[in-house]
């Protein structure tokens, strides 16, 4: 009996077969992979804020261009319009003898011999007619800013041959037509605005 009872005690216990010491193995292994994936899933959600961030700052860039661009518009043909009155304004007083030759103080006579013709339409609206060709300035400040002032808005004006109002009046009241074409520019001289009007008096 003793044999037997010593031959159970030095008998050596099996390892690995309890619940306990598998689970010390497992959530370190666990532990170490877990660690890459956020790392990979930080940079990715990284990257992404980066390129939100950077498309915000270009819409934002393109916005503020678009205003100024509009603003600059808003202020040249402001300028315009102040030119066109003005000029209107200053039809009566205006002698027919400053029509005579063509391009007095910018002053032009549908019947001028060639090589001083009336301008036509399509060279009014280039930047060379206005360089080299006689025009009047607004004598007066537009009030809509130091830029504007310092390049006033140009015009010129066009006498129309003399007509009568269809019906006639009786007796005939024959009017003179003038053809007023204003040029302005806005905050920056990219920005042109030119307006025509037809005033007959």
């Amino acid at each position: 009996m003793k044999a037997i009872s010593s031959c159970l005690i030095n008998h050596p216990p099996v390892v690995g077969t309890d619940k306990h010491s598998r689970s010390l193995v497992s959530p370190i292994s666990s532990l170490q992979t877990q660690s890459g994936v956020v790392l990979a899933i930080s940079l990715i959600i990284l990257l992404l804020l980066t390129l939100i961030g950077l498309s915000a700052t270009q819409t934002t860039a393109l916005e503020e261009k678009m205003a100024g661009n509009l603003r600059d518009k808003s202020l040249a043909f402001q300028a315009a319009e102040s030119a066109l009155r003005a000029a209107e304004l200053s039809l009566p007083s205006i002698p027919s003898s400053t029509y005579v030759t063509a391009g007095t103080g910018g002053f032009y006579l549908d019947n001028n011999p060639i090589p001083n013709p009336i301008p036509s339409a399509t060279a009014i609206l280039t930047d060379n007619f206005w360089s080299s060709n006689p025009h009047a300035t607004l004598p007066t400040p537009t009030g809509l800013g130091n830029v504007i002032d310092a390049n006033p808005p140009l015009y010129i004006i066009q006498k129309l041959p003399v007509f009568c109002p269809v019906p006639c009046a009786l007796p005939p009241q024959n009017l003179t037509p003038y053809k007023i074409t204003v040029r302005a520019t806005g905050g920056t001289t990219n920005t042109v605005v030119i307006l025509q009007s037809i005033k007959a008096i």
